[in-house]
């Protein structure tokens, strides 16, 4: 198309839509409103789309490195646990293999004088994933004084044989004035056979 041709076709329309009998000034003003038109087109299909765009960028990079910290912080906290499991098995393995969670809590309560206000000890043993598996004891005590409690789980929690107090549920006894009825969950880890 040449420059004749393009010159030709615009007065053709100038012609038919009749933008070439109006005056200078409403000229101006059609061409305002078609500037206007087309600045807004242009915006709205081509600017907007890259601002939301760039937006939507930076804030998946955001998400992005907070999901980066995250998995760094879950890495770091693995190694602690690995590093504890290590400590533990190392523990486990200085352990007597004749150690039982429920002789061991026995033995004590004797140490700790409170084997006689032992109301039940029910043995259980639980799997999970991996090499080792818990054993736990559930144990109630009936008519015990506050010293001979603490006594007592100061003698029971033990690092070098890898045994915790889990739970623990303590309340006044109804029957005997000063005196209180503790009810716990003590565990230990074994491997499994």
């Amino acid at each position: 198309m040449t420059v004749l041709t393009l010159k030709n076709a615009i007065q053709t329309m100038l012609g038919k839509t009749g933008l070439n009998k109006l005056e200078n000034r409403e000229k101006r003003v059609v061409l305002a409103g078609v500037f206007f038109l087309f600045c807004f087109a242009l915006f709205q299909f081509a600017v907007s789309p890259l601002i939301q765009a760039r937006q939507q960028t930076q804030k998946a990079l955001i998400t992005k490195n907070e999901d980066i910290i995250k998995i760094h912080q879950l890495q770091e906290e693995y190694r602690k646990l690995q590093i504890q499991a290590v400590e533990i098995q190392n523990r486990l393995q200085k352990r007597p293999s004749s150690f039982t969670l429920f002789s061991f809590i026995e033995e004590q309560a004797t140490k700790a004088k409170v084997k006689q206000q032992i109301n039940s000890m029910t043995p259980s043993t639980s799997e999970g994933e991996g090499p080792l598996q818990e054993s736990r004891v559930d144990l109630k005590l009936e008519r015990i004084s506050l010293q001979q409690l603490v006594d007592f789980l100061q003698q029971v929690e033990s690092t070098d044989n890898v045994v915790v107090i889990k739970r623990i549920s303590i309340q006044e006894n109804s029957k005997e004035e000063g005196t209180l009825d503790a009810v716990m969950q003590i565990i230990t880890f074994t491997k499994k056979s």
